[in-house]
């Protein structure tokens, strides 16, 4: 099929009105045969609603006349049947037209392209973006202005771009240009008001305007519930629930309560630690989140970061840190740091990764996320993400920032160097538990160190009782 560049070529961007054309036609026809179907139902339901009017409110009362029981018969045996019959029917012929249409060849790069070259021609000519929005051009007035679905998608690519300030002002018309007889349209478009504000939300978050930012969090969850998109309310009403927590758990407003936490000697994780016991402190209990002290030495936390220098590298684009596996082999410094890690937690690490040794910089952190992911039912082997618990080894002390978060459970605290955190990511049942949720705080000044372990749900048939 011959390629078509339709965004940056005006004879093929002609052709899209042909296309657009075609397509009302197929729409008009299939709304004329549903505008059909839907008089005949408004038929039906008058003359059913006038005659019920007209009788007894008690139904005993009403069927007692013969005039009334026998339409009432028939109206049940045969036009209820024949009704039932008509709405089933499909509209089928414009319909199948209408989603047959091949429309592949419009990408997602033509409107990227598209975009970029309005908003060129905006910067070239210092276009005013409320004035262009409303079809000013060049202090000339046209017959023709953008959507709020056209600015969003302005914002979106803005956004996209990284330019949040440019995405906020076209984001900010999308809101001016917004019409209410558009609601069912844009309900179905996912372009209505709160989904406006959400990305507004995102956007001003990006952008480090955290109280801008939570404010229009706050106007995308009343206008879903508005319009009754109780999915969209819920969702945003969750994750951004979580988000805030986790802000002011950064800031040490939420530190766990003196009335929650118990600090021992550990001694359940292995026999050896009857003789040895660890300190721990337990911040929470379901899940389990403790903090073990003093349990790596300055050594071994030396020996982790060396080997693991020569191997780092960024593993996602956008990562705020570098990371580095180190075997268990690496040396026996290692070696033992595994050992340990059993003693812990009871668990065995057989089937689990390599430690992960992370290094963050300047404003580095961990976004909040789940160390576990769903198993399915009845799948052996589990998948390597179901991971039973994370123990995570803090190497450096850090001068401000680096906070460990949990957003669900409500607190964040401030570790110090040769400790370990240790927390339980799936429920007793064997579910990943949204409880576990959990975050690093960005580093202010100063530089992190950490040693991650995942602790793999396989090969724990010996030391935790099987899913139910």
């Amino acid at each position: 099929m011959e390629t078509k560049y339709y965004a940056t070529s005006t004879r093929e961007m002609a052709s899209l009105v042909k296309i657009e054309d075609e397509l009302i036609g197929y729409m008009r026809q299939y709304a004329e045969e549903l505008q059909l179907k839907i008089n005949t139902m408004r038929v039906f339901q008058k003359e059913w609603m006038t005659r019920r009017a007209l009788g007894h409110a008690d139904p005993t009362t009403y069927v007692a006349n013969p005039l009334i029981s026998f339409p009432l018969m028939r109206r049940m045996y045969f036009d209820v049947s024949k009704l039932l019959e008509f709405a089933r029917q499909e509209v089928k012929g414009p319909l199948q037209k209408l989603v047959n249409r091949d429309i592949s060849d419009i990408t997602a790069l033509e409107l990227k392209v598209a975009a970029t070259g309005l908003l060129r021609f905006q910067g070239v000519y210092g276009l005013n973006a409320s004035e262009m929005a409303n079809g000013k051009l060049s202090d000339k007035q046209y017959n023709s202005r953008l959507s709020a679905a056209d600015c969003l998608a302005l914002g979106t690519h803005l956004e996209d771009q990284k330019k949040g300030k440019q995405a906020c002002k076209w984001l900010r018309i999308s809101l001016e240009q917004y019409e209410d007889q558009m609601d069912p349209v844009n309900r179905l478009l996912q372009t209505g008001r709160s989904q406006i504000y959400e990305k507004l939300g995102l956007t001003l978050l990006s952008m480090h305007d955290l109280p801008a930012s939570q404010t229009d969090f706050k106007n995308s969850i009343e206008w879903a519930s508005k319009d009754d998109n109780t999915n969209l309310a819920n969702h945003l009403n969750d994750n951004l629930d979580h988000m805030f927590v986790h802000l002011d758990n950064c800031r040490g407003k939420n530190l766990p309560r003196n009335s929650t936490l118990r600090c021992r000697y550990f001694t359940e994780g292995s026999p050896f630690l009857r003789l040895a016991p660890l300190k721990m402190e337990q911040l929470n209990f379901e899940p389990f989140v403790g903090l073990f002290h003093d349990v790596i030495t300055s050594v071994e936390q030396e020996d982790l970061i060396n080997l693991s220098t020569s191997r780092f590298e960024h593993r996602k684009v956008d990562s705020s840190s570098v990371e580095a596996e180190v075997p268990v082999n690496a040396s026996d410094h290692v070696a033992r740091i595994h050992q340990r890690i059993e003693d812990m937690t009871g668990l065995s690490l057989g089937e689990s990764n390599p430690i992960t040794v992370s290094n963050f910089g300047i404003g580095g952190q961990d976004f909040i996320h789940l160390d576990c992911e769903q198993p399915k039912e009845f799948v052996e082997p589990l998948i390597p993400e179901y991971r039973t618990a994370t123990v995570l080894f803090y190497l450096s002390d850090v001068q401000m920032g680096g906070l460990a978060s949990f957003p669900d459970l409500g607190f964040g605290f401030k570790p110090s160097r040769g400790s370990a955190l240790v927390w339980h990511n799936i429920d007793n049942a064997g579910n990943c538990d949204i409880r576990s949720l959990q975050a690093t705080c960005p580093v202010l000044l100063g530089t992190q160190w950490v040693a991650r372990k995942w602790i793999s749900g396989s090969g724990q048939w010996r030391r935790k009782p099987c899913r139910k």
